[in-house]
């Protein structure tokens, strides 16, 4: 095993990764984009797609080493503080989920980030109302109100930087 498939080990297992069911494998493919996007780089490059940022090769990598990296023994090895913190910060989101299903939940917050962090080429003003209004024209299952929520705890969190 190399240190890659050592290190995704450690953070599946930290994440609580699985792939029984739609909404585990939709809410994996969440939290490593927002994982990654606090700087703990797993090399999985996302796209849009209909539930929001989705990493093909991430699929691909779990479902053809999932069952041996759920299952291996890391005690020997670790991540660094940095990245224990913000597997933390990942995993953190859900006691804010409110009413929302844990899947919607993060699918919600994935994608705000990702329609944030990609204005440029969505073609979007810096307003959240544009933001929000950008999420709900791709997820009308999405209301305003939702979407504040979401983006008020993307920045309370830290995982967008208000004034920068």
């Amino acid at each position: 095993m190399n240190n890659i498939d050592i290190a995704n080990g450690i953070v599946f297992q930290k994440l609580a990764v699985s792939k029984e069911n739609f909404d585990d494998r939709l809410i994996c493919q969440k939290k490593i984009y927002l994982l990654q996007s606090l700087g703990t780089d797993l090399g999985y490059t996302y796209n849009w797609y209909v539930r929001g940022p989705y990493s093909p090769s991430l699929t691909n990598y779990i479902y053809n080493n999932l069952e041996v990296l759920s299952n291996s023994d890391f005690s020997n090895h670790k991540l660094s503080m940095t990245a224990e913190t913000n597997i933390d910060r990942v995993n953190g989101l859900v006691d804010l989920k409110g009413d929302f299903v844990i899947a919607s939940w993060y699918e919600l917050l994935a994608s705000l980030l990702y329609i944030h962090n990609n204005r440029g080429s969505w073609k979007i003003g810096e307003d959240d109302k544009d933001l929000f209004e950008a999420l709900i024209n791709q997820k009308p299952q999405y209301n305003e109100e939702q979407c504040s929520h979401a983006l008020n705890v993307l920045r309370e969190r830290e995982f967008i930087q208000v004034g920068v």
